[in-house]
C-alpha cells in the first residue's frame, strides 16, 4: 500500500470518527434537552394555571365592584297624578292613581357613581286609584277606562324604564342630585324622558326619590274625555316616586 493510499485512509478513519463523535454528543443533547423539557414543564403549567387563576380572581374582583340594588316593593312607591279638566273637578280637582306591582334594579359602580344603571317595570293593570271620597262604583269606572280605553293593558301590559344616562350630577353630604335620561315604553310607544332624581347610597341600601311629568299625547295617548264634558283628563301627568332599593 502507498503512502498515498496510507494517507487517504488515515483522512477517512479521522472523519469517520468525528462523525461517531459528533453523533454521540447530539444523543446526549437531546437527552439532557427532552430531560430539561420533562423538569420544566410543570413549573410551566402552574404558571399559566396561577395566571388563569389570578385573571379570575381580577374578573371577580371588578364585576364585584359594581353594586346592585333591588327594589323593595313593600317600602317603595309609585304616584301618577292626573289633571281633572271637566266639570266634574268641583269634586275632584285632580285623580291619585298608585302603582301597585313594580320591580326593578339599581347598578351602582363603585368607582364613578354617575355612570349608574336602572331598569324599572310596571304592571299596567296594578295602577290604582286612591282618590279620598269616591265611591266604589266611581273607582270601578275609573279603572275601566285606565285599563280598557287609555292603557289598553290586556294588550300592553307591561310599563318600563331603562335608564341611558346621568347628567348634571351634584354631591351634598350623604346625599346625589342629578337628572336621569332613559326611554320608557308606554303602551306600544318608546320615548325619551328626562326628571331629577335626589339618591343616597349606603353598602346595603339605596333611597331615590324624584317627580317626572309627562305628556300622554307623547305616547299616542288621546287623554280621556266623556259624559258629555263631565269627565275631562289633562294632557299632562306628574309621577312622583320614593324608592327603596336593597343589595341582596
Amino acid at each position: 500500500m502507498t503512502g498515498k493510499m496510507l494517507r487517504r485512509l488515515s483522512s477517512l478513519r479521522r472523519t469517520l470518527s468525528e462523525e461517531r463523535h459528533e453523533s454521540r454528543t447530539a444523543v446526549r443533547l437531546g437527552g439532557r434537552s427532552l430531560a430539561c423539557l420533562r423538569r420544566v414543564a410543570p413549573l410551566a403549567f402552574l404558571l399559566l394555571f396561577s395566571f388563569d387563576q389570578s385573571s379570575s380572581a381580577q374578573r371577580a374582583e371588578t364585576k364585584s365592584k359594581t353594586r346592585v340594588y333591588e327594589i323593595d316593593l313593600a317600602q317603595s312607591q309609585v304616584t301618577a297624578t292626573l289633571t281633572q279638566e271637566g266639570f266634574i273637578s268641583r269634586r275632584y280637582q285632580n285623580h291619585r292613581v298608585e302603582v301597585k306591582n313594580f320591580s326593578g334594579k339599581i347598578e351602582v359602580p363603585e368607582k364613578d357613581e354617575t355612570q349608574l344603571a336602572v331598569e324599572v317595570e310596571a304592571e299596567s293593570k296594578s295602577l290604582t286609584n286612591v282618590d279620598e271620597g269616591m265611591s266604589e262604583f266611581e273607582r270601578r269606572e275609573f279603572h275601566n277606562v285606565v285599563n280598557n280605553i287609555v292603557l289598553e293593558s290586556g294588550k300592553f301590559p307591561r310599563i318600563k324604564f331603562v335608564s341611558v344616562s346621568v347628567s348634571d350630577a351634584r354631591k351634598s353630604g350623604e346625599a346625589r342630585s342629578f337628572t336621569l335620561n332613559g326611554d320608557l315604553t308606554l303602551r306600544d310607544a318608546t320615548k325619551r324622558v328626562s326628571f331629577p332624581v335626589t339618591v343616597t347610597i349606603a353598602k346595603d341600601q339605596l333611597r331615590a326619590t324624584g317627580e317626572a311629568k309627562l305628556k300622554q299625547t307623547d305616547f299616542g295617548i288621546t287623554p280621556y274625555s266623556g259624559k258629555m264634558g263631565l269627565i275631562k283628563i289633562g294632557d299632562e301627568v306628574k309621577i312622583n316616586f320614593a324608592i327603596v332599593a336593597k343589595a341582596p
